[in-house]
């Protein structure tokens, strides 16, 4: 996958909203960080009024210092974000879902969210002590499982261009 810059997913996600210049930065931060504020420009991008209040209005994203560990986790969330928008937001079916959870499990990879992420991950989606996130790529499992979008990242063990999912490996 060719990976976009930040000027591109401002892009990416204003096109999404119907609107004719990029988001800011802050606002494209604040959507992947907090999945009820993208959800909620989703739901209002017919309503001018709202939309342009939630887009004046992100909410603040607490940077924890780690500036490029946080820029790589924001765009590769903001790349999701938009392939799962180009598939209309669809999603794998309960089987496929229960079936990639079950491999995330049985993975070395999966983790505990890290403690100075904990808030950003926890609005993500993931428990706080639970272990959710994958160690490679640090999504949160529940969510990437989930999308028909994603992919995981690791090879199957024993099966060359398979992954963990028992599906292709994803091109780089």
């Amino acid at each position: 996958m060719q990976e976009s810059t930040i000027e591109q997913q401002r892009d990416e996600l204003a096109a999404i909203l119907g609107l004719n210049e990029p988001v800011t930065e802050d606002v494209l931060q604040a959507a992947v960080a907090d999945s009820t504020y993208a959800h909620h420009l989703l739901v209002c991008r017919g309503n001018a009024e709202y939309l342009d209040h939630l887009l004046a209005n992100p909410p603040h994203v607490k940077s924890n210092g780690e500036i490029h560990s946080r820029t790589t986790l924001v765009r590769r969330a903001a790349e999701s974000l938009v392939l799962w928008a180009r598939t209309g937001f669809s999603t794998v079916s309960e089987e496929i879902y229960s079936k990639r959870l079950d491999a995330c499990s049985d993975c070395s990879y999966l983790k505990t969210p890290p403690e100075n992420r904990s808030v950003l991950y926890r609005i993500a989606g993931a428990a706080a002590k639970d272990r959710a996130v994958c160690g490679e790529c640090g999504c949160v499992v529940t969510v990437k499982a989930r999308r028909v979008s994603d992919t995981c990242p690791v090879a199957h063990p024993s099966r060359p261009g398979i992954n963990r999912w028992d599906e292709p490996m994803a091109q780089q």
